[in-house]
């Protein structure tokens, strides 16, 4: 059973030990926020900072994103969600190993306006794969192995029972619904590039429309960028003030490129990212042949 409280008193003492050795020289985690009504990021430089790290079932914020902004060794509060973002953006190689630390934190889910937050009712394990320093359930440096719910939705189910005009209904259902205010995109871990596709059709005094054309444009390839990188947090759908559950896409593609390519994001950090390789053997599929595809 979670212990909040012991695993928030535990983090602050672990943080507090490795900037008073200067082990590291900040500590990535979340503190509270009142105005925001969550847990919101904290960077703590010193002893005292690390009194106001917290942790508790609303810290669904994936903090590995902001790990890549920082210049100075660290360490980084981080639930098995969290890591699988750590592990991608090493595979990919936007961050150094050597330049931080992780503090794993066990965790059954987040809970989001009362409910499991996205991606939480389909983890696969309480524990984080890849890790420094453990934070159990209950506080202490060993692993109570909580059962998950894996109440997620089976998308390439789904898709090969659906007809092509339910999925495109649910597909438009959700479009319909987004102001295209890019808050999925920045909440993304696999969403790091200087420059978006989106961003380069618009000006300081002049906005992308939020039309359809433009958000079908934005979503689809975004979710083509994402295919075989997604780590399945839910960061998107956790942050989106409209309600846009697209999540289901990434997912589906996640699915597909596991079954086709036996590659799964956020498992291996030495494996090679499944869009940079490439065997004479590999799966022909779409515009290129072979295998019939069931689209999402």
């Amino acid at each position: 059973m979670m212990d909040y409280e012991k695993q928030s008193q535990r983090l602050a003492e672990i943080a507090a030990k490795l900037l008073e050795e200067e082990t590291v020289e900040a500590v990535l985690g979340l503190r509270d926020n009142p105005e925001a009504g969550w847990p919101t990021p904290y960077c703590a430089r010193n002893p005292q900072d690390a009194k106001r790290l917290v942790w508790n079932d609303a810290c669904y914020t994936n903090l590995a994103f902001y790990l890549t902004e920082m210049r100075e060794k660290t360490a980084i509060a981080a639930k098995p969600c969290d890591v699988r973002s750590i592990i991608n953006l090493i595979s990919e190689n936007q961050l150094d190993r050597d330049n931080f630390i992780i503090i794993g934190i066990e965790c059954e889910g987040m809970r989001k306006d009362g409910k499991l937050a996205p991606g939480c009712d389909a983890c696969p394990s309480s524990t984080p794969s890849f890790w420094d320093i453990a934070i159990g359930a209950d506080g202490a440096d060993t692993w109570c192995d909580l059962p998950m719910a894996q109440t997620g939705e089976n998308v390439t189910q789904w898709a090969k029972t659906s007809t092509v005009e339910e999925r495109f209904e649910r597909f438009l259902k959700e479009i319909d619904k987004c102001i295209l205010c890019y808050a999925c995109r920045q909440a993304c871990q696999g969403c790091y590039c200087v420059s978006c596709f989106m961003d380069r059709k618009a000006t300081p005094w002049e906005q992308i429309d939020a039309d359809t054309g433009s958000k079908i444009a934005f979503h689809l390839n975004r979710a083509m960028h994402l295919a075989g990188r997604c780590t399945d947090c839910g960061a998107c759908e956790k942050v989106c003030s409209a309600g846009v559950n697209l999540k289901y896409i990434y997912k589906g593609l996640s699915e597909f490129v596991e079954e086709t390519y036996g590659f799964k994001a956020g498992v291996d950090p030495e494996a090679t990212p499944v869009m940079n390789r490439y065997e004479a053997d590999d799966p022909q599929v779409a515009f290129l042949g072979g295998d019939c595809i069931v689209g999402i």
